[in-house]
């Protein structure tokens, strides 16, 4: 831990990418850190953001680090910004480490977590600040489980995703656990390359397939079956893919158009982002839907209740909150950030 003399100030938070965040690697993306309540010890999983900066001072000399992808996005990689050089390492503390000691020739170490910031209580709320989902691990006799995504809410956990690193032919590899519709799936990988696929109706009869793991359920091993998933999803109401923050970042918000609207849309090359940016740059939180939709599409378009739902499900999946006050229900809105957006349809 740093004292008063080596501060240690976040200079950049840097970004949630879905695809390194949440996807295959994503075990490599989140650091899981024990910090001691007035009662209990909670575990915290906390963000390698790309592009986050940090500077702390040692022996009087500012050192900042930069955190940036290593081995083709497989991994974060960590740039102390005072080594000429410029190399890229693998932890934040060989970065800060290997670059102090060429400056003072002295052997001094300091530990990852801490060069991070990590033992902050104000840096990580500030990491974890627009983190909508936090990958959690669970614990089945030897083997620690990542569970990356729960899926949606509609009861089939498609896009449920979870991981974990044991030996297949003999050689450790990265096992990623998937629901998609009606099926399960089990990709194995060595280092970047794909080695092996199965897929079937059940997380047990998947992993029959596999020939390995014999003595294990195989949801138990997806993790959907273990005490901790369970009460997670009991709880678990679907999470938006992204904050109005991100509305500008195309690759992020095409994600919510794929799963909602892309295939409920009969109007080719409509320009969709173009409703969010424009939104996002009035000056009201406050929309009639129906009056900011009309713009986008041709002046004899009839919408139809199909592609006004899917609209609203993409609109409460990137952030926004409808406040239509239904009939015989009274109108309760709670604003838990000022830049929540909302909006209403006329009934």
């Amino acid at each position: 831990m740093f004292s008063k003399k080596q501060a240690i100030q976040l200079l950049a938070t840097g970004n949630l990418v879905p695809t390194l965040h949440y996807g295959i690697y994503a075990i490599n993306w989140w650091m899981f850190i024990d910090r001691k309540m007035p009662n209990e010890k909670k575990q915290m999983c906390i963000p390698l953001r790309l592009n986050m900066r940090v500077q702390l001072e040692l022996n009087k000399t500012k050192f900042i680090v930069r955190i940036v992808s290593a081995e083709d996005n497989m991994k974060p990689g960590y740039v102390c910004e005072s080594d000429v050089a410029a190399k890229i390492y693998l932890s934040a503390s060989e970065a800060v480490n290997k670059t102090y000691n060429n400056l003072f020739n002295n052997k001094t170490r300091y530990s990852g977590p801490s060069v991070l910031g990590f033992d902050n209580e104000n840096i990580t709320k500030e990491l974890l600040s627009d983190v909508l989902f936090c990958p959690f691990k669970i614990t089945v006799d030897k083997l620690s489980i990542l569970i990356i995504n729960l899926g949606n809410s509609n009861g089939d956990m498609s896009g449920y995703q979870s991981s974990f690193i044991y030996k297949y032919q003999d050689k450790q590899s990265l096992f990623i656990q998937k629901v998609e519709r009606k099926y399960c799936y089990i990709e194995v990988f060595q280092n970047k390359e794909k080695v092996a696929y199965y897929h079937d109706a059940s997380p047990t009869d998947v992993w029959k397939k596999t020939g390995i793991l014999k003595n294990y359920n195989g949801s138990i091993l997806f993790g959907i079956e273990h005490p901790v998933t369970i009460n997670v999803l009991k709880n678990y109401v679907e999470s938006p893919i992204c904050s109005v923050n991100e509305w500008g970042d195309i690759e992020v918000m095409s994600q919510a158009f794929e799963k909602h609207l892309k295939r409920k849309i009969s109007v080719v090359g409509l320009n969709w982002h173009k409703f969010f940016i424009e939104w996002k740059e009035q000056e009201s939180n406050i929309i009639e839907l129906m009056l900011h939709l009309k713009p986008l599409y041709p002046l004899d378009h009839e919408f139809t209740d199909r592609e006004l739902r899917a609209w609203r499900k993409m609109m409460k999946n990137v952030g926004c909150t409808n406040i239509t006050p239904y009939k015989k229900q009274e109108l309760k809105v709670i604003f838990f950030e000022l830049n929540e957006f909302i909006f209403t349809e006329k009934i």
